[in-house]
């Protein structure tokens, strides 16, 4: 059964309030809540007490231990759910259960000291009482690079591993090991699972293990948090059988040698899902999430038999079919139904890196997978034709109305503020607000260069992918599940579209050679094609996973699309026929056509670079060190430019692959574009800055200033403004200066 997601996202304020937006079924809302995590994290020791107790009290009494419980989880409601969220969470469950989908509850908390509290606890009585046990909910975390599903012919390989240093005390640790033998018992007489065990307690043990690969590892142990390090840990055994502490970063980078990688980790130990109130990414589970797609933590201390009778429901429900969230939620219920008044349901956390929490691409084990979105009817799209009108004499979009010059320190618009206001007017520019006119960009920095302004689009999400219209006076954004097109001129948005669920991030996106068409691709696994005049949507096409890069060819009759699902592909961008499939190691992250049209070049995290025929030959393969994110051919397509995670943009020779120059950002690199004269390279990065680079001699003439990662840039037709796009939720606007020498 499919789910529809309430997403509830809570970010820090001024003042000590919250702001809190909500993306649901039933539309979307914001509030500002006044909380204080410090109060509700005090009592996070009496609600241990009282979980534990609730498990071994006899009735009467585990009612009142709820009582705190529920105190805690009320207040968090009647917090974060003012009126009208309160009325969208209704309607939207209402509207799922119209339409026979679960209603999944998504909790982006992008303040720390929010992290650290027991959101699992969310209550309201006249909605039913305890959120999680009747829709699943789920902690995500913001990391915009998707990993792939597994995709692996049976069996699902299960790593399990217990841990019990002599100085602690005892668990059922065998009870547990027997529970995950029957419950995968099905699937492993079937072939379909390999259920083993590390042979040993140690570091060492797990390590050797871990060469060999697996999908899920299970962890039956000790957890705590440590305050001096600030960071969780489990606790394994040394050789002489006494305590050794594993850090989470520790853990995840043994994960990360794993091949194949597990794709879920089940952490049956105490305070795995405890974290610090300073940093998003303390606790263990949280750690880990940023090397597998999904974790699941303990929050609180818990007992043996509810760590067992949970792990026995999860995997049968997840061999069952069920998604990872959902078997979670089943987990939960299972210690309700074991025993109505325990508590222990609460101590499970589901922290999950991405939107989809089908984590393996098995037929056998996904039967109730939803089917394939239907290809919408296909008109053909009108034919290429020359640019449109331009916006000025050169093309480039003429100065608004208003002037931003460069503020001062004094100027209006501080941290938190887009545009002058909470939120900011999502039809218009930023006004000047700091230095460089950074539009109250939160800790916007300087000018990008002597007498150079950015103007700023408040674009109010993330942006990952932007395009340049040929006429100079169109932009295209990417964001979460929305494409946007906007007047340049003016800030105003001349349509958008939805795309996808709210995790459906649209990653890529360039226009027809012509002006009329926009091809994106994202989270979706789907490539559309749109009229780039009003949205009307052309043209589907279906991947395997998520979709990074998009590109049409020179005469706008091909589509070339480079996805996770290891795969180029090239399309009839008017019928929507496939014409070719190329298949990489790993996810392909990019694709570009050549100027003449006759080569394509692919980027992919398997660290390499190939140039193709249109036929599928191989013609050119480069090699890198760090996975490749993007690639782009000089005008006259005798250079190729290529960049990655190591943090460096190279420039080759097309024809014979000689590196010709190499340019160090501060950190990784998420995007790189040529000028249209080929004089100057883009680059966006994750340190936070978009530079502008002599192509020649890879000297910085430009570095323009953003509060978060850069994620896309993109020249105007004309080569002189440059867009760039970051997870601060802006575009700026900056103008090339017109240099003939790099600095």
């Amino acid at each position: 059964m499919p789910a529809a997601d309430f997403v509830l996202e809570i970010s820090g304020g001024p003042g000590g309030r919250y702001a809190v937006t909500v993306s649901s079924p039933a539309g979307e809302g914001t509030a500002s809540a006044a909380l204080d995590p410090g109060a509700v994290g005090a009592r996070l020791a009496d609600l241990q007490r009282a979980v534990l107790a609730s498990s071994v009290t006899p009735r009467a009494a585990a009612l009142g231990l709820e009582r705190p419980v529920r105190d805690v989880g009320e207040q968090l409601f009647r917090t974060v759910f003012d009126g009208r969220l309160r009325a969208l969470y209704l309607a939207s469950r209402q509207r799922a259960a119209e339409h026979d989908q679960a209603l999944r509850v998504v909790l982006r908390l992008r303040a720390p000291e929010l992290a650290a509290l027991p959101w699992e606890l969310l209550h309201d009585e006249d909605l039913g009482g305890y959120l999680c046990l009747r829709q699943p909910l789920v902690r995500y975390v913001d990391l915009p690079e998707p990993l792939a599903p597994l995709r692996s012919a049976p069996p699902l390989k299960v790593l399990g591993m217990t841990a019990l240093p002599r100085s602690l005390a005892p668990l059922g640790a065998e009870s547990e090991r027997a529970a995950l033998a029957v419950a995968l018992r099905p699937l492993t007489e079937r072939g379909l699972v390999d259920l083993d065990w590390v042979a040993g307690q140690t570091a060492d043990d797990l390590s050797r293990r871990l060469l060999r690969g697996c999908h899920v590892l299970h962890f039956i142990g000790h957890g705590a948090y440590d305050p001096q390090r600030r960071e969780g840990m489990i606790t394994l055994a040394d050789a002489d059988g006494r305590e050794h502490h594993l850090h989470a970063s520790a853990l995840a980078s043994l994960l990360s040698v794993a091949r194949p990688r597990p794709q879920l980790v089940i952490l049956n130990s105490c305070q795995s899902g405890m974290g610090n109130a300073e940093d998003l990414f303390s606790s263990t589970a949280a750690v880990l999430v940023r090397t597998v797609p999904a974790v699941v933590a303990m929050q609180f201390a818990v007992t043996d038999k509810a760590a067992t009778r949970f792990a026995a429901s999860f995997y049968q429900a997840l061999a069952g079919g069920r998604t990872v969230d959902e078997a979670v939620r089943v987990g939960r219920i299972a210690l309700v139904v074991d025993k109505d008044d325990s508590l222990e349901w609460a101590t499970p956390v589901l922290y999950l890196r991405g939107g989809d929490a089908r984590l393996f691409d098995m037929p056998e084990l996904t039967a109730e997978a939803g089917p394939a979105v239907p290809q919408p009817p296909q008109p053909e799209p009108p034919p290429e034709s020359s640019p449109g009108p331009s916006a000025g004499p050169s093309g480039v979009p003429p100065r608004p109305s208003w002037d931003p010059a460069p503020g001062g320190p004094g100027a209006s618009g501080g941290p938190g503020t887009y545009g002058g206001s909470a939120y900011g007017d999502p039809g218009a520019y930023g006004r000047p607000g700091g230095p460089g006119g950074g539009g109250g960009t939160p800790g916007a920095a300087g000018p990008p260069g002597p007498g150079i302004t950015s103007r700023v689009l408040n674009a109010r999400q993330w942006v990952h992918a932007l395009a340049a219209h040929p006429d100079g006076r169109r932009l295209a954004t990417g964001s979460r599940n929305r494409i946007r097109v906007w007047d340049a001129l003016t800030g105003n948005r001349i349509w958008e579209q939805t795309v996808g669920g709210w995790l459906s991030s649209v990653f890529a996106a360039a226009f027809s050679p012509g002006g009329r068409r926009l091809v994106t691709g994202g989270a979706d696994n789907t490539v559309r094609i749109w009229a780039a005049s009003d949205g009307e949507e052309l043209l589907r096409l279906r991947h395997d996973h998520v979709v990074f890069g998009v590109a049409f060819s020179p005469d706008g009759f091909r589509v070339a699309s480079a996805s996770a699902d290891r795969t180029v592909r090239l399309w009839d961008s008017t019928g929507g026929d496939p014409m070719l499939r190329i298949t990489h190691d790993q996810v392909v992250t990019d694709v570009a056509f050549s100027p003449e049209g006759a080569r394509l070049a692919s980027a992919s995290a398997d660290r390499s670079v190939h140039v193709w025929s249109l036929g599928g030959d191989a013609l050119l393969r480069l090699r890198h060190d760090h996975p490749v994110k993007a690639v782009g051919f000089s005008p006259d397509g005798g250079r190729l430019v290529t960049a990655g995670d190591d943090g460096c943009v190279r420039v080759w020779d097309a024809g014979s692959g000689h590196q010709r120059l190499l340019v160090r950002h501060g950190a990784a690199v998420k995007d790189v574009a040529f000028s249209p004269d080929g004089r100057w390279l883009a680059t966006a990065s994750a340190d936070r800055t978009a530079g502008l680079w002599s192509a020649d001699d890879g000297g910085r003439v430009l570095r323009v200033q953003h509060h978060d990662t850069v994620y896309c840039v993109a020249f105007g037709p004309d080569g002189t403004w440059l867009a760039s796009g970051s997870e601060d939720k802006t575009v700026k606007l900056t103008p090339v200066p017109a240099l003939h020498h790099s600095r």
